[in-house]
């Protein structure tokens, strides 16, 4: 059993060059609380297994370990998602110049400018451990990406070293960690999702999409769009925010 008092510590390991930071996580010597960081990873995944590389020291690639023991209720883990994307938001805002926007686009994709600037993805390394994987561009973006739909922190204005960053979003994320289960948690995360209210188009993992109005969020972080069929609630896929008659 994980104690409460165990959330509030990280123990960050830096790594000169790594495959992926939640490979290397896999291994049975990290537990909850141990971080692993580079600022060279040469094949890092997404979701839906994109690949994600970059140039050595563009971006940080880190994985927070963290126990479902320590979540409590197994549907506090679908709420992980949101709950890191709004607390990296919050720690890039304060870095940000006043005049650049910074949000989170459901369910996990940090914005600043409008543009992708990092991206999460939960992982299960065994039946207690999880590997929460962050992917941060500090001054590029990941090779592929069109500069029109992804940006860097430096690209945006906002001075934000690696060195500061990664540690601070690992204690607001096992500090988050206890609150999983407060119902305000919710409609504090619901504030902070740039896309409920908006116009959406959502593509489905089996490859269908979805056209709507993002209402709000489910108990699990789920995200409920009014659509031609009627109100729906989806957990995963990939959101454009549209404008009228077209995309944003």
């Amino acid at each position: 059993m994980v104690e409460p008092a165990a959330l509030v510590a990280a123990v960050i390991h830096w790594i000169d060059q790594v495959e992926s930071t939640n490979r290397t996580a896999q291994s049975a010597e990290f537990g909850h609380g141990d971080v692993i960081a580079s600022l060279d990873q040469t094949a890092g995944r997404g979701r839906i297994d994109r690949v994600w590389s970059m140039e050595p020291g563009a971006g940080v690639a880190m994985t927070i370990v963290v126990s479902r023991t320590a979540l409590g209720s197994p549907a506090h883990v679908t709420r992980l998602p949101l709950s890191v994307a709004v607390a990296l938001a919050g720690i890039i805002a304060e870095y940000a110049p006043k005049d650049v926007h910074v949000a989170v686009k459901w369910p996990n994709d940090v914005l600043v400018g409008g543009r992708k600037v990092a991206g999460i993805l939960i992982e299960s390394l065994d039946t207690d451990r999880l590997a929460i994987g962050i992917g941060v561009n500090l001054t590029g973006v990941p090779d592929g990406l069109p500069n029109d739909t992804a940006t860097s922190l430096s690209g945006e204005g906002v001075t934000l070293s690696a060195a500061t960053l990664v540690p601070a979003l690992a204690e607001s994320v096992i500090h988050r960690s206890h609150d999983l289960d407060d119902d305000t948690l919710l409609a504090d995360l619901q504030d902070a999702i740039h896309t409920v209210g908006r116009q959406v188009r959502i593509e489905l993992p089996d490859g269908r999409f979805v056209v709507g109005r993002a209402t709000g969020l489910g108990s699990t972080g789920s995200l409920i769009v009014d659509t031609v069929n009627g109100t729906e609630e989806f957990v995963a896929g990939d959101v454009t925010h549209l404008r009228l008659g077209g995309d944003m």
